[in-house]
């Protein structure tokens, strides 16, 4: 596959293969939302996880050991593709608090910001810990890679409700608010420039780059999931209900 072709598609496949065909120093950003046992200590030292692989990568590695379509993926070389791939080291990684100390050793040499999405409705669930009602978003990046944006679009934190709607649209558990992922992408790239999602989901970072006039590739192995991601920039529901909208929060709210 030629690399013109990944542009502006989003890529059914596994995102370890498909990203060998993406050239050195050729991608402005990388955003992404790895499945959060992607970096979950196996028993060797090594980490790995199953971040590439859909639904499916977000069981138990037991099960995912015992599964004949599942294989472990060694997680430093996909972090090490991604940075053979950027012209300069810029990157968002959504991550769970327990895997913050394992990006920021990978990333050491690099600057960092800590990025927060709070929820104001969490699961009123909590027994001897915190309430869940925060994600982290970690950024790094080279020096030399400038913070663009606005007042308004530089927040470091995200405040809403839990997003159900979204969820509820586009049938995917973990979707993230598409207003924060385009300031993110708004802050930290330029027009035209290409942005990289290699766990793709339901495509809120390829909308966002889209309707921020930013071309993108995204990277899915689940069928479902890529289908809704297609679907979705093109208007169409994950129900096949089809709408004018793409940015579905206005849909929301004719709703």
């Amino acid at each position: 596959m030629k690399f013109e072709d990944m542009i502006n598609t989003i890529q059914l496949g596994d995102c370890y293969e498909l990203i060998k065909n993406i050239p050195d120093k050729s991608i402005d950003l990388v955003y992404i939302d790895p499945p959060y046992d992607f970096m979950t200590k196996h028993q060797s030292n090594n980490y790995s996880g199953a971040g590439a692989f859909g639904k499916l990568g977000r069981t138990y590695h037991s099960e995912l050991e015992n599964s004949s379509i599942i294989k472990g993926i060694d997680v430093k070389k996909i972090l090490d593709e991604l940075c053979r791939i950027m012209k300069k080291v810029y990157i968002y990684i959504w991550c769970n608090k327990d895997q913050i100390y394992q990006y920021l050793d990978y990333f050491k040499d690099y600057n960092m910001e800590l990025l927060t999405w709070h929820k104001t409705n969490p699961i009123p669930t909590c027994n001897d810990k915190y309430l869940s009602d925060t994600e982290y978003l970690l950024m790094f990046k080279e020096k030399g890679c400038k913070i663009y944006g606005t007042y308004e679009t530089k927040s470091k934190y995200y405040l809403s409700v839990i997003n159900k709607n979204d969820k509820n649209l586009f049938e995917h558990p973990t979707i993230k608010p598409l207003e924060f992922v385009k300031n993110h992408i708004i802050n930290s790239s330029k027009e035209n420039d290409i942005v990289l999602d290699c766990f793709c989901g339901s495509g809120t970072t390829c909308l966002a780059a889209k309707e921020t006039g930013r071309r993108y590739i995204g990277m899915e192995i689940d069928p479902e999931y890529h289908k809704i991601a297609v679907d979705r920039l093109n208007g169409i529901l994950a129900n096949g209900q089809t709408s004018i909208f793409t940015d579905f929060d206005k849909l929301k709210k004719e709703g």
